[in-house]
């Protein structure tokens, strides 16, 4: 096999209009546009790049731009290949950056494997955005290594959806016992140059049927899976955020790999027709991206719960036994067996999911309709009290109205099952958040980290939601640490680490963490919000105004009062920063905000009127405001610190001097 070499600089053709011929780095000469544009075509038809729009879209553009002639700027690729705004601003939004890094590893892999003969090549090189090519000499036939045969790859619809019924929860427990026994035997056997060899990585399901609106219930799938890998011990397995950053993406096995440090990737599909189910599941191995292991389930759905039986038994019976646990317990277990209630549970979780007030509010009314269907199912009960929590959390509904159902769905679950480390999490929740019971809120987390060490959200919860308002950062910023090694990719847990930073007054770590959220999910409004904010506590206006047009680039109604408030005064515009700041409240008001107190306790600190923030701050206490239990480490409050009042407030909230 032909070695692929990818040239380690940009060298003149690709800086330089195509008519100037340079060397290559290994002498070759420069191929003619008809034969660039033929390879291209042939790429793009390749194992390699089928079904993958995106790298097919970028390599065609900027070979197109090379061959004309053209410079190439991030900018100019953000918009035209990616659908960015004329405002695309690269420092903020790394979608490029990202993908040349995922081309490059497909251009390699083509040239490793059926494109290892081809005369001409094609290469990205980094540095740049325009490729380069080479027409190398050809080589006889009996030079040349054979190719291995290339599996044919499983076809991923842009959109990853499938059926609405849970039933098919039975075919999973079958896809456990292998997964894991792989997994397990390949720790005591370890290959070399294996990263973690007892690691994988589950990704979302394709739906294969022609029902494509239920995208929430492949996603449950997937959790599903998830939960049931983590159970085993000895495994680690990347949690859900970071698993979903490659959603309906069809990437490289080996790209995973490098970016989760995973050993294995589990992939797969689901096909409903009449009243059958199929349900295809493959294993890679990330060292050389060939499969490891597949299955294909065909199962009545009449006969789920008998199917549900048998494959727990002679499954899971036999996964436990491999890794030393018992035998006769499950992996993926059913807490409920109304099956309309688990689909009703499913559509909850996917919509408290998406981290938006609509969202939160659509898993309650779906929450709701699952207990109404089974009113013993607990994990619908969890899920009813994150969806109040993070309503009362992100100043969409008032606490004293959120915050107790939140409180009494949590018990409620707990009293149904008090193994179920979730609803020990979101009873942690309100008692740190809303109670400020600090000892009781440290119960909640440590037990739930006791049923189940290796879930990321949990070391998550810990670290934000305990050990930072207590001022424990160095503890908490460990506990983060913890949870981005089973979630790497998460822009959620990525922001909290640059929110830790941010009370720790590390503001340059901080600011490299939310980059890199954003480069991420460019989607995602917190990490704009948090980087806005630590730019603005700097006093570095210029770096805000970018931030501001990055977010009216991709958000609507993006609103900057309260942000030019601070830096009028700032600036010294005190009587204009008030009158900003009475405009937002006002505002807030009109769209019936009721989160707004600590906002404005923090805004009027910045613009140095103390009083205003104490009567704010007295309002956000009576409230229940739960972003007040961050008020001991948030720089927003330091112009505040020396007053005695700040001290009492302190006190009152449990958290010490």
């Amino acid at each position: 096999m032909r070695p692929y070499h990818p040239m380690k600089t940009v060298p003149a053709s690709a800086r330089e209009p195509y008519g100037t011929v340079a060397a290559i780095p290994d002498g070759s000469a420069k191929p003619s546009p008809e034969a660039v544009r033929a390879q291209l075509d042939k790429i793009l038809a390749s194992h390699a790049f089928r079904g993958a729009e995106r790298p097919g879209r970028f390599l065609r553009f900027v070979v197109e731009q090379a061959l004309g002639g053209n410079h190439l700027k991030e900018t100019l690729v953000g918009v035209e290949v990616f659908g960015r705004k004329p405002a695309y601003d690269p420092r903020l939004d790394g979608v490029v950056r990202v993908e040349a890094v995922k081309l490059r590893s497909r251009l390699k892999a083509y040239y490793e494997t059926e494109g290892a003969a081809d005369s001409i090549r094609i290469d990205l090189p980094k540095g740049g955005y325009l490729p380069c090519f080479a027409a190398l000499p050809d080589r006889p036939a009996e030079e040349i290594e054979p190719i291995e045969p290339i599996e044919k790859a499983v076809a991923v619809p842009p959109r990853r959806a499938w059926w609405t019924d849970w039933r098919a929860i039975a075919a999973l427990l079958a896809l456990v016992l292998p997964i894991a026994g792989y997994l397990l035997e390949r720790k005591s056997h370890p290959r070399p140059a294996t990263p973690d060899s007892s690691s994988i990585a589950v990704l979302p399901f394709v739906n294969l049927s022609s029902d494509k609106e239920n995208e929430y219930f492949s996603d449950g799938l997937t959790e599903d899976l998830i939960d049931a890998l983590a159970k085993v011990r000895g495994l680690r397995v990347v949690a859900r955020g970071s698993a979903f950053q490659f959603k309906g993406k069809n990437p490289d096995i080996r790209a995973v790999g490098r970016q989760l440090n995973v050993a294995a990737v589990l992939e797969g599909s689901v096909q409903r027709s009449g009243d059958r189910l199929r349900i295809t599941a493959q294993l890679s191995g990330v060292a050389d991206g060939y499969h490891v292991w597949s299955e294909t389930y065909d199962r009545r759905l009449a006969d789920v719960f008998a199917v549900q039986d048998e494959i727990s038994r002679a499954i899971v019976g036999a996964l436990e036994v491999r890794a030393g646990g018992d035998p006769g317990r499950r992996l993926v277990q059913s807490s409920t067996q109304d099956l309309g209630a688990y689909n009703l549970y499913l559509q909850g979780r996917f919509h408290l999911n998406k981290w938006r007030p609509e969202g939160a509010r659509k898993g309650v009314e779906y929450f709701a309709q699952a207990i109404a269907k089974d009113p013993r199912y607990a994990p619908a009960y969890t899920g009813m009290a994150d969806c109040y929590t993070w309503l009362a959390v992100f100043g969409w509904s008032a606490a004293r109205q959120a915050m107790p159902q939140a409180r009494q769905a949590a018990n409620h679950a707990l009293e149904l099952d008090e193994t179920l480390a979730a609803a020990h999490v979101s009873l942690g929740y309100v008692k740190a958040l809303y109670d400020w019971d600090w000892p009781g809120a440290e119960r909640e987390f440590k037990r739930a980290l006791e049923l189940s060490p290796g879930d990321a959200d949990i070391h998550f919860a810990y670290g934000v939601t305990y050990l930072t308002p207590l001022g424990r950062l160095d503890e908490a910023l460990a506990e983060i640490r913890r949870a981005l090694a089973l979630d790497p990719l998460s822009p959620y847990k990525i922001t909290a680490a640059g929110m830790i930073y941010t009370d720790r007054r590390e503001y340059d770590r901080a600011v490299e963490q939310y980059r890199k959220a954003i480069e991420l999910d460019p989607s995602f409004y917190h990490a704009y919000d948090e980087l806005r904010g630590v730019e603005t506590v700097r006093g570095r206006p210029e770096a805000v105004d970018a931030v501001i047009q990055a977010m009216r680039a991709n958000f609507p109604n993006v609103d900057d009062t309260s942000v030019r408030a601070r830096l009028a005064a700032q600036q010294g515009k005190r009587a204009e920063a008030r009158g900003l700041v009475e405009h937002w409240i006002q505002e807030c008001i009109r769209m019936q905000r009721p989160g707004k107190s600590c906002y404005a306790a923090q805004i009027y600190a910045g613009i140095g009127e103390k009083d205003l923030a104490f009567q704010w701050l007295d309002k956000a206490y009576a409230e229940r405001n739960p972003l007040l239990a961050y008020a001991k480490v948030m720089p927003y409050y330091d112009s505040l610190r020396p007053d005695p009042r700040f001290g009492t407030l302190i006190k009152r909230l449990g958290l010490g001097n």
